[in-house]
């Protein structure tokens, strides 16, 4: 198996995630309540269906590359729904 550019890129980008991931998960415990809190879990939600969305990469060895794109493409349709659906109802509130 060789790892070219585009696989040390994405990657590197999921390690990116899961730090964030790490950050935004101990803030949350610190900023209890409010309206901090559900920005906070609105970013965790987004940050992770961003990882699942890179994390279909590593399935190129098992899935087709039109399937993974789909998977791919579906994760970040979820990923901005999510921010902005929650965007929406911080701004009602």
């Amino acid at each position: 198996m060789v790892i070219g550019t585009e696989m040390t890129v994405n990657l590197f980008m999921i390690v990116i995630y899961l730090i964030i991931l790490y950050v935004f998960n101990r803030a949350k415990s610190k900023f209890r309540g409010g309206s901090i809190e559900r920005v906070i879990n609105l970013i965790l939600i987004s940050v992770f269906f961003l990882l699942c969305a890179d994390y279909t990469v590593l399935l190129k060895f098992v899935l087709s590359d039109d399937l993974r794109y789909v998977i791919e493409v579906l994760f970040r349709l979820i990923a901005l729904s999510v921010l902005a659906v929650g965007g929406l109802r911080l701004l009602s509130i």
